[in-house]
């Protein structure tokens, strides 16, 4: 027996060549109809005969008789399609047939057509909602439909007062309600058929189904006829596509009942592909399509095709008003796809005649008239028409409207009036309903063409055309149904409002579907939704006034959260969510009498945060919405509270979430996080809130813990983020926390990449630090999968990591500016810790792509490096370059904290130079120390024209966007990164002055300094020679004064509230002797915290948590201690007897800083002495001329205190040096290099030609003496000493001529009164 060659078919045949019995029949029903001859051959026919057998096994008896059935179909639905092709003349070659697809048993025949489809096959999940963090589907509940027993079942509509009544609009008519339609499917015959498909409990049942009903009596069949050739009418296609929708998403990708003899591979298919892959739904699609748009049963394939044909003939070759548009956002699929009105369009540019709305009009009318039934203008009830969208969406077969735009009726409503209605620009716009009926209608006959298209290209074997090549049309079909549904209902409702006679037609469980269903096919607009969403209220205030009930609280959950998805808003949303918010008071907790669902409850409380995080600021009804947004959240946090354990996991996650998002209930007491931006919803009672808040997560976080097992990784880390970004702090959260951290590290892959950064970034922000938790969550970001996470969640992860402190194993491993390469750690020591390679696969990839990250997250990356002190200059000079280069992003678009942190890692980044040389010494491929260090290490890093452009650019942005944009924050690590790198903007740092200034005189700013804040600004301007006003020390004087003052005055533990670190104090105090303004308050309260009111070093040590003052302190204060003594003697300023013995940190507690405000490294080095080249050479040529000097004389305390009288403690402390020095006659000479200026880049000044001692602290060029060096240059001259400074390019100009450097050395000790 030969093989059929049917590849559809149970058998699979592989040989074209041969035809078996079946096609005998196929080619007999043909010749009957078009006298076609065939010569292919015959063969047996490879199908089992239908013959039952006798059983005791009723289950046997079943099989057997759907394998009887199968068989029947198979012939049957063949001879249709051959009669269909025949009568429609669209094939020469009948045997073509014997190739056409019929059911889809193979998984790879599903696959080819699953590829080569649009939106149907290729999008397998839906879009998850918010963002950040992502959360769990919304739409896998869909909204609850009646029971698909159409309108033939024994339960009858309650028509008394109060109650919804089905809708008998002229719009929405069904013909199985009665038998008026001479033409139509008889009453009986279609109950009967209906209760037959409610019976059937597979997607192959009902297929099988529905094609044998639709396929009997040939040749008028569902392929040879229009509509379903009156053998299923509306409630039937209503009732199988539901069906099919149910089942199909059931089983997709899990228990495949398709066929269910298939082997477990093939179980595994997606069962939904195989539905929109198979030949049998098209036509029961575009029958339906046929069907909705008014066409008769009675009419043809043939006939209807001519009509459309002569139609677009013409129209002049116009579809509508404009030509079909498809979105950027389509693929290629569907552009590429034989589209028919893409031939429609070509004739276009011959076409000299346009035809005028009337003109087009009539045409439509005229067309309709000669296919459309007689008596009913849409065959399908307002019940039929929600579950068709509710089929066509969940089996997401449309396409949304960013790949295929919207259709809409414009020009003309329908009564004939000009429309004034607004479209949008991008929609396709037809004149009337009936010219978009025949587009609906041209791309129903497209996909039937495609299908025997397709079939004879397979039947010759020439492999024309694509595999499933309908599929794409069929999207658009699916898609243009859709659009003509809508219209439908705007133009209903438009007609409705408009006299206020007619009585409903949608119910609002209708609407409620069918608002989801476009919102769940993304083919909604603010039309659709605005019309049906006032249709919902203006019933339900009807029903009310009656005394009826208004609709259940899942209608309007659904209505809200379709809203939401599709991300409508407006008037209309508002009073939805007031609408809600009113009725849920008024019934106390209850919906007109109906307690929400947990569900529904979350959708709600998710849909209304949504919302509003898609508002515009500035709205009208901002206080509308915000008040009915907190009332609402009220009630669902009450239900939290009453019966949290009838919340599912993902209900309870999604609540969190809608909370957080909108910041209902936030603890401000927790602070805000940096990392974020935090929006808080605007209520009337912001304490009651709060604690209705705190007393739900309690309830949730001691509920939640012992089923965490039962959440997914998505559920966790929605808790998580929705706890953190509250900001709750509490033991139950803490185990709460605890409890995600076991599951990261017990389930580590089945965290999604965004589940991932989010939980970690959660544990950061929470200040819970899970060191195994955040090392498995790192584990995921390795090189392997690093491609697959998005720069959000790389960048969350970073923050998180070095937010917490866990830093890489090899810190040096990225530093090729500073780091010889045997020192640096191999490519195998990299892979061997997890937190090294995360930080090395996200800088690789930040590199590559940093086109794709947003501001916020480039600049969390480079955070993240400096934070934790790794240097990467590859990956600082990559993104440098990207924003100031040629073409760069710029700064632009940088909020103020994207600006100050970024300038601020930047700067750190070359900081940690300076520890790189402590712990290198030598081998460090760098020539400088200090301040100097730091400078020519950025540069190197980066290139200096990058980083002064990078600084420049930075500075002009931030003026731009407005100092005022700036939080305190911001600020501070703003000018603190110009300070460290040396480079002053005066531009910038004058307006930050005045922004200074204006916020400490506000009373009431809410935006208040600590006193990290204060320091580093002062410390800044001070280091920079920034020259501030003196007014501006007064005013940080009086701030910082009202801000220490306690129960008991100004004291110790007053200080340390504001002052977390005395080193912060230690740098007010300098920086005010740096600029010459003593304020007495400040000074008396610095000088308190720093040394206390006892003089008792282990109580400052407890008072301030720390093992004593600095290093750097202790030599800050020195300095202080003379130039206050001797420029403000008034205040009597003392240090305690016998300091600094004692008052220092402890041998055992020596370590290197990591304060970025340590002026052991940034003001100077004075007890780590060196002699530069060009200190040696100058000195020899003083020699030279008569000037007998020494290099670097020290001035120890001893000496200023007997021989000045200066206030200092007896131990002796070498802390002041001059670099030549001419003892006898007190000369110095200050030999300043490059670490005695700073770099002005903006406005820089004109050079002097002449160094002398008036005007040596002029702006030379874009060189500026900064604050260290104008200090020490007046303490010296306070010890006596006529200091002379030498700027190093003056001396390097002179090229090495000895005459002219002795000449130049001789005119700056003649400018000494002392020589």
């Amino acid at each position: 027996m030969k093989r059929c060659i049917r590849a559809e078919s149970p058998c699979g045949s592989s040989r074209p060549q041969q035809l078996c019995d079946c096609d005998e029949s196929i080619l007999s029903a043909m010749a009957n109809m078009t006298s076609a001859d065939s010569s292919a051959s015959k063969t047996t026919c490879c199908l089992p005969s239908p013959t039952l057998t006798t059983s005791p096994s009723s289950s046997n008896r079943r099989s057997q008789v759907r394998m009887i059935h199968h068989h029947n179909f198979l012939l049957a639905c063949l001879v249709s399609l051959a009669a269909a092709l025949a009568v429609s003349g669209f094939s020469s070659s009948p045997a073509a047939l014997s190739h056409l697809p019929l059911k889809g048993s193979q998984s790879q025949q599903h696959d080819r057509y699953t590829t080569t489809g649009l939106w149907v096959a290729a999008q397998d999940t839906d879009t998850a909602a918010p963002n950040p963090p992502k959360l769990s589907k919304q739409t896998d509940k869909p909204p609850k439909l009646s029971k698909q027993t159409g309108y033939y079942g024994k339960k009858k509509h309650n028509k008394k007062k109060g109650n919804y009544k089905k809708g008998k609009g002229a719009q929405y008519q069904s013909n199985g309600s009665s038998n008026k339609h001479p033409t139509s499917m008889h009453f009986v015959a279609a109950r009967a058929f209906n209760a037959q498909l409610t019976k059937c409990n597979s997607v192959s049942e009902l297929l099988v189904a529905f094609m044998e009903q639709t396929s009997s009596s040939p040749p008028i069949t569902a392929a040879t006829h229009l509509a379903g050739a009156n053998k299923a009418n509306s409630v039937n296609f209503s009732t199988c596509l539901h069906r099919l929708a149910r089942f199909a998403n059931a089983n997709s990708g899990g228990n495949n009942n398709f066929n269910k003899n298939n082997s477990k591979k093939e179980e595994e298919v997606d069962e939904r592909k195989q539905v929109l892959a198979d030949p049998r739904f098209a036509l029961i699609v575009c029958s339906m399509a046929e069907l909705a748009s008014g066409c008769d049963a009675n009419v043809s394939m043939k006939e209807g095709n001519d009509v459309v044909e002569k139609w677009k003939a013409e129209s002049n070759g116009v579809v509508g008003l404009s030509a079909v548009a498809v979105g950027d956002g389509g693929s290629s699929e569907m552009q590429q796809a034989d589209d028919v009105l893409n031939a429609i369009a070509s004739n276009m540019a011959t076409s000299t005649t346009v035809a005028t709305t009337i003109d087009k009009t009539a045409l439509a009318q005229s067309k309709m008239s000669k296919i459309s039934s007689p008596n009913s203008k849409n065959a399908f009830s307002s019940r039929e028409c929600s579950n068709v969208c509710w089929a066509l969406a969940k089996l997401r077969m449309a396409p949304p409207s960013s790949a295929f735009s919207v259709g809409r009726v414009v020009g003309v409503d329908i009564e004939g009036a000009e429309n004034e209605g607004e479209t949008s620009d991008d929609s396709r716009q037809f004149a009337t309903l009936d010219e978009m009926s025949l587009d609906v209608l041209a791309s129903s006959l497209e996909v039937r063409m495609k299908l025997f298209e397709e079939a004879k290209n397979r039947r010759l074997g020439n492999g024309g055309g694509e595999a499933g090549g309908w599929i794409p049309e069929l999207s658009r079909l699916a898609g243009k149904v859709l659009d003509l549904i809508a219209v439908q209902m705007i133009q209903d409702y438009a007609m409705r409002n408009g006299d206020g006679k007619h009585g409903a037609t949608f119910n609002p469980q209708e609407m409620a579907s069918v608002l989801w269903a476009f919102a769940k096919a993304k083919r909604g607009d603010a039309t659709l939704f605005d019309n049906v969403g006032n249709e919902l209220m203006r019933q339900t205030e009807s029903e009310l006034q009656r005394g009826g009930q208004g609709p259940k609280p899942q209608e309007l959950s659904n209505t809200i959260w379709a809203f939401a998805t599709e991300g409508i808003r407006g008037d209309t949303q508002v009073q939805l969510v007031k609408f809600m918010a009113d009725a849920l008071d008024e019934g106390d907790g209850l919906f007109h009498g109906l307690q929400f669902k947990p569900q529904e409850l979350s959708n709600t409380a998710w849909a209304l945060a949504t919302l509003h995080s898609k508002r515009n600021a500035g709205t009208a009804t901002e206080a509308v919405e915000d008040d009915g947004i907190v009332r609402n959240l009220r009630w669902v946090a009450k239900a939290l509270i009453e019966r949290v354990d009838s919340f599912k996991p993902q209900e309870l996650s999604n609540s969190i979430w809608a909370f957080s998002t909108v910041g209902f209930g936030y603890d401000e007491a927790c602070g805000t996080n940096s990392h974020n931006d935090y929006v808080h919803v605007a209520t009337n009672d912001p304490v009651g809130d709060k604690e209705l808040v705190f007393e739900t997560l309690e309830v949730i976080a001691e509920n939640a813990l012992p089923r965490l097992d039962r959440f997914k990784a998505q559920e966790l880390n929605n808790m998580a983020w929705g706890f953190a970004r509250l900001g709750h702090r509490s033991e139950r959260a803490e185990k709460l926390f605890g409890g995600v951290a076991k599951e990261l590290i017990r389930r580590t892959w089945h965290f999604k990449p965004q589940d991932v950064g989010t939980t970690l970034w959660s544990f950061a922000t929470a200040e819970y630090f899970d060191q195994d938790a955040f090392r498995a969550g790192a584990s995921r970001l390795n090189f392997r999968q690093i491609r697959g996470f998005k720069p959000q969640e790389m960048s969350n992860t970073l923050w998180a990591l070095a937010t917490a402190g866990i830093a890489p194993e090899h810190t040096r491993a990225f530093d090729i500016t500073l780091v010889p390469a045997s020192q640096r750690p191999t490519k195998q020591q990299v892979l061997s810790d997890p937190i090294t390679e995360c930080f090395a696969a996200v800088a690789g990839e930040a590199m590559r792509r940093p086109h794709e990250f947003k501001d916020q997250e480039l600049k969390d990356v480079l955070w993240a490096f400096s934070k934790i002190g790794v240097r990467h200059p590859a990956l600082f000079q990559k993104i440098a370059k990207h924003i100031v280069g040629r073409n760069g992003r710029g700064f632009s678009s940088f909020s103020s904290q994207g600006l100050g942190n970024t300038l601020w890692s930047f700067a750190k980044q070359a900081q940690l130079s300076l520890e790189v040389i402590d712990m290198l010494g030598d081998s460090v491929k760098l020539v400088s120390t200090g301040r100097l260090a730091v400078y020519e290490t950025s540069c190197l890093d980066n290139g200096e024209d990058v980083i002064k452009r990078l600084f420049v650019r930075a500075a002009e942005a931030g003026m731009n966007l407005g100092l005022d944009r700036f939080t305190n924050q911001d600020l501070s690590n703003t000018v603190w990164a110009y300070s460290t790198m040396g480079m002053l903007h005066s531009g910038f740092f004058k307006q930050a002055e005045n922004s200074v200034v204006s916020r400490l005189r506000q009373k009431r700013n809410k935006l208040k300094f600590n006193g990290q804040e204060i320091a580093n600004i002062l410390w800044s301007f001070a280091t920079l020679n920034a020259q501030p006003e003196l007014s501006t020390v007064d005013a940080i004087s009086s701030y910082v004064a009202a801000e220490c003052r306690g129960k008991n005055g100004v004291d110790e533990y007053s200080i340390a509230r504001m002052f977390g670190k005395r080193q912060e104090l230690a740098n007010l105090a300098w920086s005010c002797a740096v600029i010459g303004r003593y304020p007495k308050e400040l000074m008396n309260l610095l000088y308190t915290g720093l040394v206390g009111t006892s003089n008792d070093p282990e109580q400052m040590n407890k008072v301030f948590k720390d093992d004593g003052l600095q290093k750097s302190s202790i030599m800050t204060l020195y300095y202080v201690q003379v130039a206050a003594d001797v420029e403000a003697s008034d205040l009597r300023l003392t240090l305690p007897a016998g300091f600094p013995n004692g008052w220092g940190e402890d041998a055992d507690h020596k370590h290197a800083t990591d304060d970025e405000n340590d002026l052991i490294q940034m003001s100077s080095s004075m007890l780590t002495l060196t002699v530069s080249k060009l200190q040696r050479d100058v000195s020899k040529t003083f020699d030279k001329i008569g000037f007998d000097n020494i290099l670097e004389h020290v001035i120890d305390t001893n000496e200023i205190k007997d021989e000045y009288g200066i206030q200092l403690p007896h131990s002796p402390k070498e802390f002041l040096s001059i670099d030549i020095a001419n003892i006898e006659k007190q000369i110095g000479i200050e030999v300043d290099g490059p670490g005695h200026f700073v770099r002005l880049i903006d406005n820089p000044g004109k050079s002097t030609a002449k160094t002398n001692l008036k005007n040596q602290f002029d702006d030379r060029g874009e060189n500026r003496v900064n604050g260290p060096t104008i200090l020490k240059h007046r303490l010296l001259t306070h010890l006596g000493w006529d200091i002379i400074h030498l700027p190093y390019w003056e001396y390097q100009e002179l090229g090495g001529d000895k005459d002219k450097e002795m000449d130049y050395c001789q005119s700056l000790i003649e400018q000494s009164s002392k020589w």
